[in-house]
């Protein structure tokens, strides 16, 4: 039986439209702040060890439907949440350790297409109605990716 996840930010994601030209720092704050809010919705919900393969679906209830470039290419601030840190290969002595994913929270292992199949949908809603919902379902070996 697969593990079924699912959770609700408060507000649509921001589109790449709206977030493109803004400095390190702003860009910074814009990823930390969606990370605060994933872990705020969803943290109770983290798997003990993250999903192997994953069936991940977000759906970007807004007034407007963006085109379909924009809304997926926005969808990664999302994704980028639900991955797991990894420490990446220092390749000088002495050199500070970087990690991979560093504002993932470990509900999938990596977003690499071996691990992930990802589905991402605009709705049309109500200005009342403007929210996020994230579900990630484990693939099981028997499941065929798709």
């Amino acid at each position: 039986m697969s593990k079924v996840i699912s959770f609700t930010l408060p507000a649509p994601y921001p589109l790449v439209n709206r977030t493109t030209g803004y400095s390190h720092f702003t860009a910074m704050k814009q990823k930390n702040q969606m990370q605060r809010e994933v872990a705020a919705a969803a943290y109770h919900l983290r798997p003990a060890t993250p999903l192997q393969r994953a069936h991940v679906l977000i759906e970007r209830h807004s007034v407007g439907t963006p085109d379909t470039d924009n809304l997926w290419g926005s969808a990664k601030r999302v994704l980028d949440c639900l991955t797991t840190p990894a420490p990446l290969v220092v390749r000088k002595p002495g050199s500070r350790q970087r990690m991979k994913n560093k504002r993932g929270l470990g509900f999938i292992v990596d977003d690499s297409p071996k691990h992930l199949v990802l589905n991402v949908k605009a709705v049309k809603c109500r200005l009342c109605e403007q929210k996020t919902v994230v579900t990630i379902t484990e693939l099981v070996d028997d499941e065929v990716m798709a």
